[in-house]
């Protein structure tokens, strides 16, 4: 943890458990990014990696970042296990986690088997490739800063994207880790032991 930078956008306020396992990734080493104060969720993730990728070159020894909601619970082993996953492949890592509507809140990419397009509730990035995406996006301007257009909602191949499978698109596509974490909605939502086994029984992803 001690290269990384944890970063969380919220608007709300952090759970409790996500206290708990920032202040775990906090003790372990990690830097902690806060963005607050924007209801806009493309906004606030533009804005949040925008100041990651102004902290990567601060601090030059940092070489991922690990994005967290604020309404997730994530054990440390499981962070450092995306952390060590995403600098072996060099490529965005994510572990599982449900939502209240679907037992998993990613989707596999028809256009580039074995990877993912994934929600944002917990994702390993690597340096070089937050950075490297930051050098090809537009940019754009809002009260007198500029940051950069990471990732956006609106139509795609006649359905509509969010802002997070953008993202997963824009990185070139996320490894799914058969690994959960927890989402806390009036309770902690976990993925279930059938789900967690059929993304393990894919492998590794192409390199």
């Amino acid at each position: 943890m001690k290269n990384t930078i944890v970063v969380i956008s919220s608007n709300r306020g952090l759970e409790k458990q996500t206290k708990a396992s920032l202040a775990a990734m906090q003790a372990a080493g990690a830097m902690a990014l806060m963005e607050t104060g924007s209801a806009d969720v493309a906004f606030a993730r533009n804005r949040a990696l925008s100041w990651a990728c102004n902290k990567l070159r601060d601090f030059p020894e940092r070489d991922s970042i690990l994005m967290m909601d604020d309404d997730m619970e994530v054990p440390l082993e499981t962070g450092q296990a995306l952390l060590d996953k995403a600098r072996a492949l060099q490529r965005p890592t994510a572990a599982v986690y449900s939502t209240l509507h679907a037992r998993i809140a990613a989707a596999r990419w028809p256009e580039k088997p074995g990877w993912w397009l994934c929600g944002l509730g917990i994702v390993a990035i690597p340096r070089a490739l937050l950075l490297e995406l930051e050098e090809r996006s537009e940019s754009y301007e809002q009260l007198g800063t500029y940051y950069t257009a990471f990732c956006w909602t609106g139509p795609y191949q006649g359905g509509w994207i969010a802002e997070d499978f953008r993202l997963s698109m824009n990185l070139g596509g996320v490894h799914l880790m058969p690994l959960g974490v927890g989402h806390i909605k009036k309770g902690a939502l976990w993925p279930d032991d059938e789900t967690l086994a059929n993304i393990a029984k894919d492998g590794e992803p192409p390199q």
